[in-house]
């Protein structure tokens, strides 16, 4: 299994931050240690499905039945769900 790293833009811009905050295994994504509200999660904040990222349970926010990301060449966009709403620019990269 491939594992991927999310990392956070930086300032709106196409440059990423240098630590990863979520890793992704499979279809879900996990905190890592770098996250800002604490790391290593042993269960998944989000679930991806297709090109779309929810909540799970697991998340602060409880599970949304909505997406509130969606991912497109390997950006990762808020989608008009999302409690800040729709940004200019990408949230984070996937890599």
């Amino acid at each position: 299994m491939e594992i991927k790293k999310i990392y956070a833009s930086k300032y709106g811009q196409t440059v990423h931050t240098m630590k990863p905050q979520y890793e992704v295994r499979g279809n879900a994504v996990y905190r890592t240690i770098y996250h800002p509200q604490g790391g290593n999660a042993a269960l998944p904040d989000f679930k991806i499905r297709g090109d779309k990222m929810y909540t799970t349970a697991h998340h602060e926010a409880g599970a949304q039945p909505n997406a509130w990301y969606t991912i497109k060449n390997g950006a990762i966009h808020n989608t008009g769900y999302h409690p800040e709403g729709v940004k200019a620019r990408e949230s984070f990269h996937i890599r």
